[in-house]
């Protein structure tokens, strides 16, 4: 059986690591909205996303999906590219499009309200504390990046340094 890990990974951060890590058969990921162009939810290329994966996963199979006039031939070529029989999707819509195809499911990501890739460009962009969001395997490549994150991103402004309450999702224990 192959499962696909449908996400932007804007960048890849640890909740991404934790679903490749702990998924059991063969795994592929799909990078969504790969477009060329950078916009503020999407500051990096497919191709930056793909290097800052290979830095954690050298062998792990990607393949980029760009965003399309109708929800069927998306859906169509994730399909043909992946030959998945699974779609793992934290995205609700995503997870629509393919459950009458084939069996969908939310990625058991590793505590969501704190690790996001919204939380990681926040953080970029705003000067904070954002190492600890991603895999060691990953920081150095994110790091190059940093400036084009800041460029393409909206800026934020809240006192640099990691503390719970700052997180941009909330936590459970507030």
């Amino acid at each position: 059986m192959v499962s696909a890990f449908i996400g932007r990974f804007q960048p890849f951060h640890l909740g991404h690591k934790h679903v490749v890590d702990n998924h059991e058969g063969e795994l592929v990921l799909v990078i969504g909205s790969s477009e060329k162009s950078r916009t503020d939810d999407n500051p990096l290329t497919a191709e930056e996303r793909k290097e800052i994966i290979r830095g954690c996963f050298p062998d792990i199979k990607i393949f980029e999906v760009s965003d399309r006039e109708s929800d069927k031939e998306w859906k169509e070529e994730v399909l043909e590219k992946t030959e998945a029989d699974k779609i793992i999707s934290g995205n609700e819509r995503v997870r629509k499009i393919f459950e009458d195809e084939v069996e969908v499911a939310e990625p058991n990501m590793h505590q969501p309200e704190i690790y996001s890739g919204t939380e990681v460009r926040r953080r970029v962009n705003s000067g904070g504390e954002w190492s600890y969001l991603v895999p060691e395997c990953a920081k150095d490549k994110i790091k190059q990046l940093e400036e084009t994150i800041k460029k393409s991103g909206t800026q934020y402004e809240f006192e640099p340094g990691w503390k719970k309450e700052n997180a941009f999702h909330g936590t459970a224990d507030k």
